[in-house]
């Protein structure tokens, strides 16, 4: 099941599940028996296999994950790859035989050599992250098991996710045989983060400034001047030749993947709807804080003003940041990715009617063309209490017609007003 190494060591690891998924750790509960009905992606996956409208073909070498990727929609193309041994399965995850992550919108799964199971973290609308196994060895029906109180131990936690259950994506130097060296480079990764500073741990393909595709030559225990080491690996991890691999071929055994590929852009995406998810969790919670308070007559929730509780009005400001890429960091160097995700991710997008949609990509100064996120037509977003939506376009417009300072231009604010009033209704009709 999902769970760090330890909760001290949570800054020293880089996979968006905290790299920790353990089949010894906590007793995992079937899907099917779970005492809290769940509406993500995997409870409903479970039910159409129970009913029999759906089976999941088990394939000899990667056992069910061709299938369960497809059952899910999941591009294969998003493939991204971690080397650091940030995970309870230390004996299969290195340098040598990376962890393979694929992600949608609203579901993360988690793939390892040799593993008896795959890892699945899926977004319940209302209730955040929920975490999943799913055996390896071929059932005449595939049946994913619950992970509960191991995984909510870090997925929960205050530092790294906020203190709701969620996801995040971590950047750490790892020595030669891919343990993290705390004190080097380490730390929660978003928007703002400098793109320089990101994807210790990972391999990275594609063109970009980044800190993946490094390893230290030392092991951990060999590095005494902590400072020192820290520049000279900034210095290796700076190099042209590790910033532009277009293949991963003589690292490791590409051939035992999907595919040869850990692409930049998916890496990308998926810092930003990690944090975007947590955000929107956040604001659930607040949200059901302050109608049980308005239960009892403390405050009121009706208000057509921002929100009531402090709790939710800080909590609605940092997700009307975020969903706008407030101080988001600038590419100092344009993107360019190694598969097909980057127009995987594009053709799913909602388009206003001049062809514009928040699935754009940039690549050259910023990620997306039009700085909006395209979670907003998420279930967790719209399954938000009608109070906290309201209160969060509030926000939003405060922003886009620029009632408060931001670095977004105003050809930019435009863009987005309009691309929000004709594919998002709500947002001129609810604020």
């Amino acid at each position: 099941m999902p769970t760090f190494l330890a909760c001290a060591a949570m800054v020293a690891l880089t996979s968006l599940f905290t790299d920790a998924f353990s089949a010894q750790a906590a007793p995992a509960v079937s899907a099917r028996a779970d005492t809290g009905v769940t509406r993500d992606p995997i409870a409903r996956l479970q039910a159409r296999l129970d009913a029999g409208a759906v089976t999941l073909a088990h394939d000899s070498v990667l056992g069910y994950l061709p299938a369960l990727l497809k059952a899910l929609d999941i591009p294969v193309s998003s493939q991204v790859l971690v080397f650091s041994r940030t995970s309870l399965q230390t004996d299969r995850i290195a340098p040598w035989s990376p962890r393979a992550l694929y992600f949608n919108d609203d579901v993360y799964v988690g793939y390892v050599l040799e593993s008896p199971f795959l890892e699945i973290g899926s977004v319940d609308p209302a209730k955040g992250g929920v975490f999943y196994t799913l055996p390896q060895e071929p059932r005449p029906r595939a049946a994913f098991q619950r992970e509960t109180t191991t995984c909510l131990m870090c997925h929960s936690s205050k530092s790294a996710t906020g203190g709701v259950p969620g996801f995040m994506v971590l950047s750490t130097a790892a020595d030669r045989h891919g343990y993290p060296i705390t004190g080097v480079h380490e730390g929660s990764t978003s928007d703002v983060t400098p793109v320089a500073q990101r994807f210790g741990g990972y391999y990275v393909t594609g063109t970009g400034p980044h800190a993946g595709n490094v390893y230290a030559p030392l092991l951990g225990h060999e590095v005494h001047d902590k400072p020192a080491f820290r520049a000279r690996f900034r210095l290796q991890f700076e190099r042209a030749d590790s910033n532009a691999r277009t293949s991963l071929a003589g690292l490791f055994d590409t051939t035992a993947y999907l595919h040869g590929q850990s692409d930049v852009v998916a890496l990308m995406v998926l810092t930003h709807q990690t944090v975007v998810h947590n955000l929107i969790m956040a604001v659930h919670e607040a949200a059901r804080e302050a109608i049980m308070e308005a239960a009892i007559g403390a405050v009121r929730t009706d208000s057509l003003q921002a929100p009531v509780t402090p709790r939710l009005r800080g909590a609605v400001d940092n997700l009307a940041r975020a969903l706008l890429f407030v101080k988001a960091a600038r590419l100092t160097a344009p993107l360019r990715g190694t598969t097909r995700f980057a127009q995987d991710f594009a053709q799913r997008g909602v388009r206003d009617r001049a062809g514009r949609s928040l699935r754009d990509l940039d690549l050259t100064q910023r990620l997306f063309k039009h700085p909006a996120s395209f979670l907003v037509y998420s279930e967790a977003f719209d399954a938000l209490p009608r109070m906290a939506r309201r209160a969060v376009y509030a926000r939003l417009a405060d922003i886009l017609e620029g009632r408060e300072p931001s670095d977004l231009s105003a050809t930019e604010r435009q863009a987005v007003t309009e691309i929000l009033r004709e594919t998002k209704p709500e947002f001129a009709t609810l604020r």
